[in-house]
């Protein structure tokens, strides 16, 4: 499968307004797909993964190059607020 050179910027471009989309980057696995990170703003884990999951899921209908793809799972690792690393364990 060929995985556009700008498919970062093409899924930024896919994204809503209230997707709270911030940062996407792309790690091409040759030979066994890709992997996407979308950094997005999101209360809830759940809700992060389910919009990173929608976004990705428009991208293979939307976006010509990715026809035949499937998402294979969407899972988002939780963050703290910037400036309270610390704050989170005690």
């Amino acid at each position: 499968m060929c995985i556009p050179q700008n498919l970062a910027d093409l899924l930024r471009d896919l994204a809503r307004p209230d997707d709270g989309v911030e940062h996407v980057v792309v790690h091409p696995h040759p030979g066994r797909g890709v992997t996407v990170g979308v950094y997005l703003l999101s209360d809830r884990l759940r809700e992060a993964e389910e919009t990173a999951a929608r976004l990705c899921g428009r991208a293979v209908t939307e976006i010509g190059p990715l026809s035949g793809w499937a998402v294979g799972r969407s899972e988002a690792p939780l963050l703290a607020p910037y400036g309270l690393d610390g704050v989170m364990d005690h």
